[in-house]
């Protein structure tokens, strides 16, 4: 896709762009948003994504999750280790 000169203009205008803006120009241009932000990148105009959502709750690890299951039942659970993430968690709620 190519860009006009008042299609280019309005990129620059748009600094700095992020992810919604791009979505909004892309619209008003007949252009998808990564042309926008592609176009910005290559002009130099600053692009602030979208932050990324975690992936899982941070400083939560499975060995935490097996600790609080063994304390629960009272019972040494070490065999738990293998057993997913969403398994443990869920099964902390269960028993606790």
């Amino acid at each position: 896709m190519s860009y006009t000169d008042k299609e280019t203009a309005a990129v620059v205008a748009a600094a700095p762009l992020t992810f919604e803006s791009a979505q909004a120009l892309a619209d008003k241009l007949g252009k998808t948003h990564r042309s926008v932000i592609a176009k910005a990148k290559s002009l130099g105009v600053d692009y602030v994504p979208k932050a990324k959502p975690a992936k899982r709750t941070p400083g939560v690890r499975k060995a935490d999750l097996v600790n609080q299951i063994s304390a629960a039942v009272g019972e040494d659970m070490d065999g738990l280790n293998g057993a997913t993430m969403v398994a443990l968690e869920k099964l902390v709620k269960f028993v606790a």
